[in-house]
């Protein structure tokens, strides 16, 4: 399932009134993709700052 801007406005306008311990406790909303390029991100971004 993609989001499109609409829903990811909407979805943010929702979570907007949440308290910041409810916000805490959710889960994230992202397909297993995004989770991988967030973490090959994250080792590159590491890799680079030792080079």
């Amino acid at each position: 399932m993609r989001f499109t801007t609409a829903d990811r406005v909407f979805v943010a306008a929702l979570l907007h009134r949440l308290p910041s311990g409810v916000l805490r406790r959710m889960r994230l909303l992202v397909r297993p993709d995004t989770v991988l390029r967030w973490h090959r991100d994250l080792i590159a971004g590491r890799h680079a700052a030792r080079s």
